[in-house]
């Protein structure tokens, strides 16, 4: 069946006459007997039946013409989605990313995109790794930024980078200047432990930063006097950088020019798998390339 069928139905529901709807759908009345006839026997089943002069729905009838009416309003839908997205040469973007690299998206990730790409559009979604990747297996969003361990075989991980839990310190901090610059460290390695008498921001343990940190405290046998409690990586940078205490986290991109990280020498090295995700055989514009290639510069430079 294809929705002329269901627009013929219903017109023929609507007069209560197959001449009647035939007029009205500029056909043949014998067109119409035949469309009429061809559809109830792949149904196996009759439509109408004769009320005097009119025809009126069978019990099938009137679930068959319910149905015909959502069919065609959600192809009606289908087909004014597609012309929206037609309308436009370079579609949004559907883009998911977790709510700690929201620093890094909004400040240098997407002014990187709309410098090479004025006329592109981005619909962002900010959640946790989890939500944004099953909301792109769902089909809700094209690509998004995330952490990933376990991968689903309907998708494409692009592996940005290996991220390590650090230390973030405000930038005017005097931990700063105890840092020591080490080969083969990406920041300074701080091997005095004042930082654990100083305020300290926890992300809630649901998070992996949270669940790390947690970790290594137990290690350690100490823990510094928590200040703020935070959800999430991204208000965790935030308390920092305004100078509310430190926080292990998970480094993230450019953040550091915000705040300090520095390396702890006995804090394990808990990673992180950072991807770029979209689904198999997807088709990729010229900007949608563009986005996934400036992420990866960035997270080179970093």
């Amino acid at each position: 069946m294809n929705v002329k069928d269901y627009e013929y139905i219903l017109e023929i529901s609507r007069w209560g006459s197959i001449s009647k709807a035939a007029e009205k759908l500029c056909i043949t009345q014998g067109a119409l007997t035949k469309y009429l006839q061809r559809v109830e026997h792949e149904l196996s089943a009759s439509l109408f039946l004769r009320n005097g002069n009119r025809l009126v729905p069978t019990k099938t009838g009137a679930l068959y013409l319910a149905k015909a009416r959502q069919i065609i309003d959600l192809d009606h839908e289908l087909s004014e989605e597609i012309a929206r997205l037609n309308s436009s040469q370079d579609a949004a973007i559907r883009f998911g990313y977790p709510m700690g690299m929201h620093a890094f998206v909004m400040e240098f990730l997407l002014p990187a995109f709309f410098a090479e790409y004025p006329e592109a559009s981005i619909r962002l979604e900010e959640d946790s790794s989890r939500a944004v990747i099953q909301e792109l297996d769902e089909g809700k969003l094209d690509l998004c930024l995330a952490y990933a361990s376990e991968k689903s075989s309907a998708l494409e991980y692009d592996l940005l980078a290996v991220s390590r839990m650090v230390l973030a310190v405000p930038s005017d901090s005097p931990i700063v200047k105890l840092g020591v610059r080490e080969e083969g460290q990406p920041y300074p390695v701080l091997g005095n432990p004042l930082w654990l008498q100083q305020p300290y921001i926890q992300i809630a343990q649901h998070t992996r930063s949270g669940k790390a940190a947690e970790r290594y405290f137990r290690q350690i046998g100490r823990r510094p006097s928590s200040r703020v409690y935070v959800d999430d990586t991204r208000s965790a940078l935030s308390a920092v950088e305004q100078g509310l205490g430190n926080c292990l986290l998970t480094a993230i991109p450019h953040t550091d020019k915000l705040v300090n990280y520095m390396i702890l020498p006995d804090l394990p090295p808990e990673e992180q798998e950072v991807y770029l995700i979209y689904r198999k055989k997807e088709s990729l514009n010229k900007s949608f390339k563009g986005l996934i290639r400036l992420a990866h510069r960035l997270y080179e430079e970093f």
